[in-house]
């Protein structure tokens, strides 16, 4: 141990760039992972959110949240299927407001109160209980503001506010039926009648097979279990994916810089490890030289990542909510530690292989 930290406080400058690399790599894995997570949790939050097991759509959806149409008295009949403890309507609009933060597109979730299809997402006050309140995550909102609804010409007062509830990154305002079927008939004069794009199920034991029933036993439906709609809202895999291979790129060459770096210190070292050897040092000190320097620099140059990305977090102004996890920190550093020390076995494979007798000049 002493050998290993007496070599880096005499090369504070060579390992001092090789932790300042090493922390921007890190950086860049935990800033691109804390973004992808904020942006589809931005996309989906509110289907993530909903307080159901199951979800049921109009058959010609196509997997669509916003493209399904169904028509209300297909609630009752869900909630006529075995295993269906209760069913709520769950609506969704895109409208017109004069948002109190400057923008003009408000997604609208509806629900009713009571039933499945609620948001769970709420961090202050309550949820609307009548169709004069409404409930918000983004816009600029305190509670008791109010909420105007250009586009159907209503007004509502604010009375939750919700975070990471959002869909399609906008901000989102969640009111009762009632309110909704009121903003559609004001945007919509002729409309028959007020349509529900999905809904919400809660279960009572295996959600598998109750979609499968009601699949099977409501005509012109598809359900899914919420998970699976959420995965399927679209975009969300593409930027999932485009994602992944940002972040797996760069963990890769963070990794590689480390291994090369040991890799070419240790070949640099080959005669003083040579004599180390010859005076009784055996391979698993040596290696234990190595593999400590190497905890060091990652976990020094994690530290910086950290506080970078936290200063980074806190200066963004996305309109998304943007919060760094500890789990993904924890996480990240333990699986940068670890791959590591296995590049570190590049460095002492070559340490193994020292024969301690070509020291005193014996071949």
């Amino acid at each position: 141990m002493n050998l290993a930290l007496t070599e880096m406080r005499r090369s504070k400058l060579r390992f001092g760039l090789l932790a300042g690399a090493v922390s921007l790599l890190v950086f860049l894995v935990l800033l691109l992972t804390t973004l992808s997570n904020a942006l589809v949790n931005s996309i989906t939050g509110a289907l993530k959110g909903v307080d159901a097991n199951v979800l049921v759509y109009s058959a010609n959806a196509r997997d669509n949240l916003q493209a399904s149409r169904l028509d209300p008295a297909v609630v009752g009949q869900v909630a006529e299927v075995p295993g269906v403890t209760a069913a709520g309507p769950v609506s969704v609009l895109t409208t017109s407001a004069a948002l109190k933060d400057g923008t003009e597109d408000l997604q609208v979730f509806g629900f009713e109160p009571g039933q499945p299809g609620a948001p769970t997402a709420l961090s202050e006050g309550r949820l609307p209980e009548n169709a004069s309140e409404v409930a918000m995550d983004g816009g600029g909102y305190a509670i008791g503001d109010t909420l105007e609804l250009t586009a159907a010409d209503k007004q509502a007062t604010v009375v939750g506010l919700l975070r990471g509830a959002q869909f399609n990154a906008s901000p989102t305002a969640y009111l009762t039926e009632d309110l909704y079927g009121q903003i559609v008939k004001a945007t919509n004069p002729n409309v028959p009648f007020v349509p529900v794009n999905a809904v919400a199920v809660s279960v009572d034991g295996d959600s598998e097979a109750v979609v499968s029933a009601i699949t099977a036993e409501v005509p012109g439906t598809k359900a899914y279990d919420k998970d699976d709609a959420v995965s399927l809202i679209p975009g969300v895999a593409s930027i999932s994916q485009t994602f992944g291979i940002l972040v797996g790129l760069t963990f890769i060459i963070g990794i590689v810089v480390i291994g090369f770096f040991f890799l070419i210190l240790t070949v640099q070292k080959m005669k003083t490890f040579t004599l180390l050897r010859a005076v009784g040092a055996g391979t698993g000190r040596l290696s234990a030289v190595v593999a400590l320097q190497i905890a060091v620099v990652v976990l020094l140059a994690s530290a910086i990542a950290v506080l970078l990305t936290l200063l980074a977090v806190r200066g963004l102004n996305s309109g998304i909510p943007v919060e760094l996890s500890p789990v993904l920190v924890i996480g990240t550093v333990a699986a940068v530690l670890a791959f590591s020390l296995l590049a570190g076995l590049l460095s002492i494979r070559r340490i193994s292989k020292i024969d301690p007798f070509t020291a005193a000049g014996a071949r």
